[in-house]
């Protein structure tokens, strides 16, 4: 039995008894959206699209293509009176998704991330589909295609590609089996064009631009090995910022943000450097393990939250890429 029988039946099953939420995980970002928004829909009036966040990309864009999406409380669970299970998108570890989930209720993780250091509990009942694809949106596509066809309209072809697009840095990091999806996810009749221009002019809010460029005045560029390394704050839009160093020709970037308890570091790294050797998600679960913390994500594109002082974890992370080769 293939895995994606393997969901399927777990999903007839839940879906017969009552209510199946699908929660994304805390950061909210298009990929883990777009999952949990096309497969509520696609499983009809038994399913909810959930979680603690949605960044204003992911809003802008579910409401341009009118999908439900309802916004959780992290202090205050409140799932439906007849959930009968409990699917998970797009996240790594309990932790990611920012919510404890009720124990006796079953689950199913829908994950793509190869590294982390925040593992999921997984029980008789409970069932994890991790496949090595670049987005969580091509595991949602095949099975939509394979086993509910009649629910694929314009509007989900759309929002997946908007998932794998941004997951992918805009196909930087896609590989073969994420380009050849992203043709089946068009089909015939959409215009690759209307989803990279609906990308384009949701979330460029003034809020992300002020970000970006007062983030730019505090570069740190340090050599790690082979690699060029821009280093830098902010306290919003970590992963916008971390995106245009390496628009402005890093090899990798490294983002803090104190405002959070802790510390967060968000990550990205080149094509090039990538296919020269540098796996963020890689190192970052490393750290994690070995520092303290939650860590791990893709090779290009990473995250890491510790209590680990701020120099010592740039630091740390400046070393492991230094040790590349």
């Amino acid at each position: 039995m293939t895995s994606m029988s393997f969901l399927n039946d777990w999903i007839k099953d839940k879906i017969s008894l009552g209510v199946v939420p699908i929660i994304s995980h805390r950061n909210g970002d298009m990929d883990t959206i777009a999952s949990a928004c096309a497969l509520s829909q696609s499983l009809g009036i038994n399913s909810r699209a959930m979680g603690v966040h949605v960044s204003k990309l992911a809003r802008e864009v579910i409401d341009e293509l009118q999908f439900e999406y309802t916004r959780m409380d992290a202090n205050r669970v409140a799932l439906p009176r007849t959930t009968s299970g409990i699917i998970i998108v797009d996240a790594g570890g309990p932790e990611q998704i920012g919510i404890n989930l009720p124990e006796n209720i079953p689950i199913c993780v829908i994950d793509h991330h190869a590294h982390t250091s925040d593992d999921w509990i997984i029980s008789n009942q409970d069932i994890h589909i991790n496949m090595p694809v670049c987005s969580t949106t091509q595991i949602i596509f095949d099975y939509i295609t394979e086993y509910r066809l009649d629910s694929l309209d314009h509007r989900m072809r759309k929002l997946l590609l908007t998932g794998l697009i941004t997951d992918t840095g805009h196909y930087r990091h896609a590989d073969a089996m994420a380009l050849k999806s992203a043709s089946q996810m068009l089909g015939e009749e959409i215009k690759h064009g209307d989803v990279l221009d609906l990308l384009r002019t949701s979330g460029l809010g003034r809020s992300v631009r002020i970000a970006t460029l007062r983030s730019l005045k505090n570069v740190n560029v340090e050599s790690a090995g082979d690699f060029v390394v821009a280093v830098t704050s902010c306290s919003t839009h970590e992963g916008t910022v971390a995106g245009s160093l390496i628009h402005a020709g890093a090899d990798a970037s490294i983002v803090t943000n104190t405002k959070v308890p802790g510390i967060r570091l968000t990550t990205r790294a080149s094509h090039r450097a990538v296919e020269n050797g540098l796996d963020m998600g890689s190192i970052l679960s490393s750290l994690a393990d070995s520092l303290g913390g939650e860590g791990g994500g893709h090779a290009g594109a990473a995250g890491w939250t510790t209590n680990v002082d701020n120099v010592e974890a740039i630091s740390s992370i400046l070393s492991r890429i230094s040790a590349v080769r």
